[in-house]
């Protein structure tokens, strides 16, 4: 049983935790020390949390605990539902299941063996929600011998199962402000703001390593007539299209960029100097394919300048881009669709 001192000191090494999570604590290590922290609280207990996967509804380890392998291993990727276990039905239910002799509990007579096994009596199980109660997985704390828990026992549940739900929101958060950072908003792919990141990182490489490096412009031809005719949501569906046919089409190692408008840029370092060319053709090839009559017939395509620095390591990122952009305007001013127009910066 915990008396009130223990109860004030478990929230005060909340508090704690919460202060290092504010401070910029990695996530693993803070829920880590959720775990350990709540086993100090509540003696001869052993603590669990698994994450949700929202799309499979199944249940994960999410991090070390001090049950036996082979129960994890069990229950890792169960599927939740309202008579599984006890985590199985208060991520179902979004509500806690206490289950005070898993012997006896109507949930768990399909896993008496597992329990059994593992010599686990008694699993009291808290969802983990989110500010908009959507379930993000489950806290549980399980037990040797039949237990039911003492209210100062639930509360140090309850408060466990909120700051990690706590700290699951602010990485969600942080990776979404990141995301937005460099991630252009309609198409998916890396923004200005990235290309310039990457862009001096790949230069700095190629210059290290002598490997040439590539910039790839694209524009997109008649494309305002596409948003006159067809309308913008048309041409916003259209710009997606592309930026899918441009991932499928470049290696994982390139980076592809909406630049602008209907403006696209890629970056590759080169094993060989034809290596852009032929990626080029692939993606003109591929748009054109999976492009409908109707788009085409307005005189829809893709003109393609590319820029490297193979005779010069000290070019800039702006004077590549500037470099592929007349190219690309080569190849539109003299009609070329669905073709590219190389130059090299030898200055």
């Amino acid at each position: 049983m915990i008396d009130l001192q223990h109860l004030l000191e478990a929230h005060r090494k909340f508090n704690s935790l919460l202060r290092d999570l504010a401070l910029g604590i990695k996530i693993d290590t803070f829920i880590q020390q959720v775990v350990e922290t709540v086993e100090e609280c509540i003696p001869h207990s052993f603590a669990s949390i698994l994450h949700l996967d929202p799309k499979t509804q199944t249940l994960h380890c999410a991090t070390k605990n001090n049950l036996p392998d082979f129960y994890n291993q069990a229950i890792n990727g169960i599927e939740i539902g309202p008579e599984v276990g006890s985590c199985g039905a208060a991520a179902f239910l979004k509500e806690p299941v206490i289950a005070s002799n898993i012997n006896t509990h109507p949930n768990w007579q399909n896993y008496l063996a597992l329990t059994q096994q593992a010599n686990l009596h008694a699993c009291w199980s808290i969802p983990i929600l989110c500010s908009k109660k959507k379930v993000l997985g489950t806290f549980a704390i399980y037990h040797q011998k039949p237990t039911t828990p003492e209210p100062e026992e639930r509360e140090i549940l309850d408060i466990a199962a909120l700051v990690v739900s706590v700290a699951i929101e602010k990485q969600t958060l942080e990776e979404q402000v990141t995301y937005a950072a460099t991630h252009d908003e309609l198409t998916g792919l890396y923004n200005r703001n990235y290309l310039n990141q990457a862009g001096e990182a790949l230069l700095s490489l190629s210059k290290r390593k002598q490997q040439p490096l590539a910039l790839l412009f694209l524009d997109l031809n008649k494309f305002k007539l596409i948003n006159d005719n067809l309308g913008h949501k048309r041409g916003d569906i259209l710009l997606k299209q592309i930026a899918e046919e441009i991932k499928l089409s470049i290696r994982p190692s390139d980076i592809a960029v909406r630049f602008g408008g209907d403006e696209f840029i890629i970056l590759m370092l080169l094993d060989n100097i034809e290596e852009s060319t032929l990626i080029a053709k692939r993606i003109q090839k591929n748009i054109k394919n999976k492009t409908n009559n109707t788009i085409l017939e307005l005189g829809f395509g893709v003109s393609i300048g590319i820029a490297s620095n193979t005779n010069n390591y000290k070019s800039t990122l702006s004077k590549l881009i500037n470099m592929a952009d007349k190219a690309m305007y080569y190849s539109k001013k003299h009609q070329l669709e669905f073709s590219q127009y190389e130059v090299d910066t030898k200055s």
